[in-house]
Order: C-alpha cells, then sequence, then structure tokens
C-alpha cells in the first residue's frame, strides 16, 4: 500500500502533477470551484485544501500551503513525494516601488531568502531562483492575456509584523535596504519554494499581485486587487498547461 503523506494525508498519484499553491484555503476554494472544469475537493485538513481539475483540457490541481515558509514546504515536499512536479504560487505582496501600486502583477525571477525555512536545508549562499521555463511560460502567458507585469527579485521573510503597515516597529527603516536595492515586494512564501524545488529538481514559479504599496501606503479596493487576483490565476492556471504541452512535446 502506497505511503499516505502526513500533513495533506494523499498517495501517490492522487493529486495531478501540475499544481498552483495560494496561501489562503479561500483562495484554493476559490481557484478550484470557480476557475476549473471538473473540479473535485480531495482534501481538507489542518491548512491544506486541495482540488483536482481540469484547465484548458489538461489535469492540474490547487493546494493551500497556509502563512509562511514552513507550512508551504511541507506542502511542495510532500506533493513532489507523490509525484506532481510543476507549481506555481499565486499570491499577494507588499510593494517596495513607486512604480507597482496596488493590483499590479509581478511575475517573480528570485527572492531574497530572508526565511528561516530555507536555511535548514542549505546554507544562505544557495540562490533561491525560479525556474527558468516556468517564468517563460507566465510571461508568455501574461503577454496572451495583455496583461501589464512586472519581472523581478522580491523578499520574502517570516516576520509578518515587522515589515508591514501593521508592524509595531519602524517597518519602513526595516525596508529601506530592500527598495533601495531595487527589490520589487515582500511577501512569505516564495524563497522557500524556490530552494526546494531546485534541491527537488521540480518546476516552481511565483506570480504575485501587490496588496498594497509600502513605500507610499497607497491601497486599492477590494474589488480592484480581486480583478487582478482573477488575472494571475488566470495566467498561472495557464502557464501549467504550457508546461505539460512542452513536456509531451519533448517526449
Amino acid at each position: 500500500m502506497e505511503q499516505v503523506q502526513y500533513h495533506i494525508r494523499c498517495k501517490k498519484d492522487e493529486v495531478n502533477k501540475a499544481v498552483l499553491l495560494p496561501g489562503d484555503i479561500e483562495r484554493a476554494d476559490y481557484i478550484g470551484t470557480k476557475f476549473f472544469q471538473d473540479s473535485e475537493k480531495i482534501v481538507e485538513n489542518r491548512e491544506f485544501h486541495i482540488y483536482n481539475g481540469t484547465y484548458e483540457n489538461k489535469p492540474v490541481a490547487v493546494c493551500s500551503t497556509g502563512i509562511g515558509c514552513m507550512s508551504a514546504a511541507v506542502a511542495i515536499e510532500e506533493l513532489t513525494n507523490i509525484g506532481c512536479k510543476y507549481f506555481i504560487r499565486v499570491g499577494t505582496c507588499g510593494s517596495l516601488s513607486t512604480e507597482i501600486n496596488t493590483g499590479d502583477i509581478i511575475i517573480v525571477t528570485g527572492a531574497v531568502r530572508g526565511d528561516g525555512a530555507s536555511k535548514e536545508y542549505i546554507p544562505i549562499e544557495y540562490p533561491a531562483v525560479a525556474d527558468y521555463c516556468t517564468v517563460i511560460a507566465l510571461r508568455n502567458r501574461a503577454k496572451k492575456e495583455d496583461a501589464d507585469y512586472k519581472l523581478g527579485i522580491i523578499r520574502t521573510h517570516d516576520a509578518f509584523y515587522m515589515e508591514s503597515p501593521f508592524a509595531f516597529g519602524d517597518y519602513k527603516k526595516r525596508i529601506s535596504v530592500w527598495a533601495e536595492a531595487g527589490t520589487l515586494a515582500i511577501e512569505n512564501e516564495s524563497s522557500t519554494l524556490f530552494v526546494i524545488g531546485s534541491l527537488r529538481k521540480v518546476q516552481v514559479g511565483s506570480i504575485l499581485v501587490a496588496a498594497g504599496n509600502l513605500i507610499t501606503g497607497k491601497k486599492g479596493t477590494k474589488d480592484e486587487l480581486q480583478k487582478s487576483i482573477d488575472k494571475a490565476i488566470t495566467i498561472a492556471a495557464g502557464a501549467l498547461v504550457d508546461l505539460q504541452e512542452r513536456e509531451e512535446e519533448e517526449i
């Protein structure tokens, strides 16, 4: 009997191999029910909600990862154990650039490793970079959807209440070094996903929507943000389709 993964409660080949990775369980439910065809919820355990379905007639899945890098690491490790091989994080972030406003889309090329989880895997000198083919697939789909996007490096970290408008300290002083270095945004999962993806030899990308601007303090409306999130989901799901088709062409 195949081993059931401890946290996601699935066995080998029970989850489709191309997976969207939102953090929020409600976003996973939303993707599974609103974007997938032939959708089936197969897991609801802890912070992990998993759906199988199809998108443009290709098998896809979605799995929520919860908040932060530790639970994201658990998700991608266990999904990889059961045969998943394509992963795209779909999430939100805080902009660190005056040129990136609420609702703007970022396709991530790499991440500053400000998290703790990835350091448990390998020393900090090892880079957290997105899979090249996945970045290209995301870019191509963004162009197909006529979507504006920014491309570049973001920062992942663990301490939400140290680098956000909700911080009890001077968060603008903490983020200034990253903003001055041209880092596009801050979020909480991508660096660990990239590192584990590289080490486990699976393909990982990340597409983010700016939920607010940490430099200017500007925020958008809920409706504006949702429209951009829907666009990012469409781009990411399409990219998963393209990655699978590319694999089929190479066989």
